[in-house]
């Protein structure tokens, strides 16, 4: 516990020094937050807006943040080290996740704040469904994170987690409503962590319903995830 919680707090102010980071994290929901709130572009209510960004908050920390900043660090031989040491690859994966849960709040919570004071956001708030959202939502997507980063070179990390951002972002029930997207497409992205991610948050704000299979994605995600990654990840390129 004493080398979780010393490398949880060790990657999470380090975090918080990178000026990209903040601006992924932060500022992109934000902005999306007025642009879309504003212009009512796509006919995309508040009520199911707001929760959608909960889900690309943490998508965006999670997963995209995560692996680029893990991948960079392997590459540049700080995990080498950490690999001569009795850390567990398994340690290191809960460490990390668990520094982007903090980052997670803090995102949430500035985007709950100007929802509710500059669009009257009301949320009618399941809290087991919020703790639930955050907790699977970060634990799949911190374990795709670490898969990628411990077995991919840095720049090829780089590109593809920033790939599956904008995908995710394009059909993932996020921005783009899901009756704009064909059938097939909506089949594919209901098994991706973030559509399921959004309908739950839609849940857990009054906002929709939540079917099982929402739930079954999201466990079979933090289960799998994280165990192929502490199976497979190298502590060096």
């Amino acid at each position: 516990m004493t080398s979780l919680r010393a490398i949880a707090k060790a990657d999470l102010l380090i975090t918080l020094r990178r000026g990209e980071s903040v601006l992924l994290t932060f500022l992109i929901p934000l902005g999306l937050l007025f642009f879309v709130g504003w212009t009512g572009i796509l006919g995309i209510e508040i009520e199911t807006l707001v929760p959608g960004l909960f889900a690309l908050s943490i998508i965006s920390s999670a997963f995209v943040g995560l692996a680029v900043a893990t991948g960079f660090e392997r590459k540049y031989g700080v995990l080498k080290r950490l690999g001569a040491t009795p850390v567990s690859r398994l340690t290191l994966i809960l460490a990390k996740a668990l520094s982007v849960a903090v980052i997670e709040v803090l995102q949430l919570a500035l985007l709950w704040i100007v929802a509710a004071t500059v669009f009257d956001w009301a949320p009618d708030v399941r809290l087991l469904g919020l703790v639930a959202g955050l907790v699977l939502g970060t634990v799949g997507p911190a374990g795709l994170a670490m898969l990628m980063a411990g077995r991919l070179r840095a720049e090829a990390t780089l590109a593809l987690a920033n790939g599956l951002y904008f995908v995710f972002l394009g059909i993932g029930d996020v921005f783009v409503p899901a009756d704009y997207l064909s059938d097939g497409v909506v089949a594919l992205s209901n098994l991706l962590p973030a559509a399921p991610l959004a309908g739950l948050f839609r849940w857990a704000t009054g906002a929709g319903e939540v079917t099982a299979s929402v739930w079954i994605v999201l466990a079979v995600w933090a289960i799998a995830a994280p165990l192929a990654a502490s199976k497979t990840f190298r502590w060096e390129e």
